[in-house]
Order: structure tokens, then C-alpha cells, then sequence
């Protein structure tokens, strides 16, 4: 599976994959903060974790289906550390906001972002 801006997804190998996506989002930062002054690293994290997250419908429920294992099941389900569980207006909402803090989480927790940020 790889995932790009529109969620689109072409691979299979997910835990190789999500190991890259991340550190291609992770790369979008770090080049980001060094190259603006931002006062504010966490909104700028925020808002490029949110750029990854599929818009359309068919991008929202394919990304989904694509993650395994305990990735899966936070999506899917939700996980106990997202903290916008059931405030989605529907199903896709919903799983877009569980997208968002599953890749947010894994951004934040990245080792090259835990002293920028």
C-alpha cells in the first residue's frame, strides 16, 4: 500500500508501508519547521497530519480496510487514547477522525519529532 495525499493506495506490505508514511509525514515537518519560523510546532503538526487524511469516501473506507493488526482495530473501533471517539456525524466522518489521531499519534511519537515539538 502507498498512501499519498489523496489516499490512494497501491502496495500490500502495511507494516513496511505505515513505517514509511509515517516518516515521509515526519519528513514534511521537520523540513517545514526548519525552513519557517513557527511558534506554534504543534499546530503545524496538526495541520499537516490532517493533510494526509483521505477527504473522499472510497479514499476514507480503502485506507481503513489497508491497516492491520492493532492499527486496524483503532480505526475501525476506536482506540482508547483518541479522544474524539463517537463525534463523528457518520460512519466515514468518524473514520476520518480516527485516521487522523492514529497517524497523529504515530507523528507525535516519532523519535525525530519528540524534541522538536
Amino acid at each position: 500500500m502507498v498512501i499519498n495525499n489523496g489516499g490512494i493506495m497501491k502496495e500490500t506490505n502495511e507494516r513496511f508501508i505505515m513505517h514509511n508514511f509515517i516518516k515521509e509525514i515526519v519528513s514534511e515537518i521537520e523540513e517545514e519547521l526548519k525552513d519557517n519560523d513557527h511558534s506554534y510546532p504543534q499546530d503545524l503538526v496538526t495541520e499537516i497530519v490532517d493533510s494526509y487524511v483521505p477527504i473522499y469516501n472510497s479514499g476514507v473506507i480503502e485506507f481503513a480496510n489497508e491497516l492491520e493488526g492493532q492499527d486496524w482495530s483503532d480505526v475501525w473501533l476506536g482506540a482508547t487514547y483518541m479522544e474524539f471517539q463517537h463525534e463523528g456525524d457518520n460512519i466515514i466522518r468518524q473514520l476520518q477522525i480516527n485516521i487522523f489521531q492514529l497517524l497523529y499519534e504515530k507523528v507525535c511519537s516519532h523519535e525525530k519529532l519528540r524534541d522538536l515539538i
